[in-house]
């Protein structure tokens, strides 16, 4: 066991002492001397329990040995984050619970009258049933990976709720009926490309980096290309080799309880979704392959790469286009489709007539150009709808 792991559980233990000195210490000093003995037993046995339980965790961790690579790290902080998504849901609603509680009792019983506080009751419920579905997510990463609980115990750096919850919303955009509408837009120009280009059961080998939670490259893949859906992100990485193995229908999500705001009813904020809308497994998707890994440090060649909603996240997106060129064979096609909603520290921020001013430099020739507008894993009964105008052409390596 490392160093720096023990260093955390010590904390952690430390943590927890202070806690129940500072509990019990409160509730001494208000309770009545009659009682000051079965209190200090109590806390006695809670600071008991807590220092077992962490002796457990550092003799478990001391077995253990710390993950290999970073990569491993990072595949055990997203496993250590999809299980704290319940844990984290309930500290959310607590919060809310906790400000509803300071108005005054006159507003908390108008309030309450309208059925918020019951709304809220039932939010709880509904994301104890998404923590179950990403609970089977964390359980299959477990046993794909052979993850232990010791090496979950050299998490320092969880991965953040908000990724599940989009992880989540993913499954909806991606595999749902709900998410049919997204798709219809996005997937059409870049599929109706790849088809006019290699005609259907062409065995061409097509990439799609930033390959989210799958569906693309499912649907390029039954054209019946050799399709490598790549992903930089565990988490997403994951929902896709999840979505792979379900059934039509086999599973439920509610999407839409993370957001309290622009909501117009609790019935709306509390419908299910179910996915996938179809079963993988009962079409012929052989030439489909899932791999997690920065598509910068790829080599395999491609005869076409196909981008969405993509190339705005790169830091620098001339690394991304001489990698792209650098993949593809001579007079292969590179089919793009998406927005220039650059990250929080590009080192160039291009506008779309930029960009068509700089493919032909690098190795591109442009062959078509068109532009779109669409949601981004939308709800689509909420009352604030947002847009993104999309950018997208294919370009040959010239």
């Amino acid at each position: 066991m490392n160093r720096l792991a023990a260093d955390t559980l010590l904390k952690k233990t430390l943590l927890r002492s202070s806690i129940v000195l500072v509990v019990y210490s409160a509730i001494a000093h208000n309770a009545p001397p009659q009682y000051s003995k079965w209190f200090a037993l109590l806390v006695f046995f809670a600071a008991m329990l807590a220092l077992l339980r962490s002796l457990l965790r550092f003799q478990l961790a001391r077995l253990t040995p710390p993950p290999e690579s970073n990569d491993r790290l990072a595949l055990i902080d997203t496993v250590a984050g999809l299980l704290a998504y319940p844990g984290e849901m309930h500290r959310f609603y607590a919060r809310r619970r906790l400000l509803f509680s300071r108005m005054s009792a006159r507003h908390q019983h108008l309030v309450s009258g309208t059925g918020y506080a019951k709304r809220l009751a039932e939010l709880g419920r509904l994301a104890d049933r998404n923590g179950e579905l990403a609970t089977r997510i964390a359980k299959l990463a477990e046993k794909q990976y052979n993850i232990t609980r010791g090496e979950l115990l050299y998490s320092r750096h969880p991965v953040a709720n908000a990724r599940v919850v989009e992880l989540l919303k993913h499954f909806v955009r991606d595999w749902s009926d709900e998410g049919k509408r997204e798709r219809d837009v996005l997937f059409p120009p870049i599929i109706d490309a790849i088809k006019q280009e290699f005609g259907v059961r062409s065995n061409k080998r097509v990439l799609v980096p930033g390959a989210g939670v799958g569906r693309l490259a499912y649907e390029i893949s039954l054209l019946g290309c050799e399709t490598e859906a790549n992903e930089f992100s565990q988490l997403m990485h994951l929902g896709n080799l999840f979505a792979l193995e379900q059934i039509a229908e086999s599973c439920t999500v509610y999407p839409f309880i993370h957001n309290l705001s622009h909501q117009t009813t609790g019935t709306q904020q509390f419908r299910a979704v179910r996915f996938p809308d179809t079963t993988p497994a009962d079409k012929d998707h052989s030439g489909l392959e899932v791999r997690y890994g920065d598509f910068l440090q790829l080599k395999t060649r491609y005869d076409a790469i196909a981008t969405l909603f993509f190339i705005d996240t790169a830091e620098n997106v001339l690394d991304y286009i001489d990698t792209i060129k650098r993949l593809l064979v001579p007079g292969g096609i590179w089919v793009n489709y998406g927005p220039l909603k650059w990250g929080t520290a590009p080192k160039a921020e291009m506008t779309a007539e930029e960009m068509e001013l700089l493919l032909p430099k690098m190795g591109f020739t442009i062959e078509k150009r068109w532009s779109g507008q669409a949601e981004y894993v939308a709800d689509s009964e909420s009352m604030w709808r947002g847009f993104y105008g999309l950018e997208g052409w294919i370009a040959r390596k010239s």
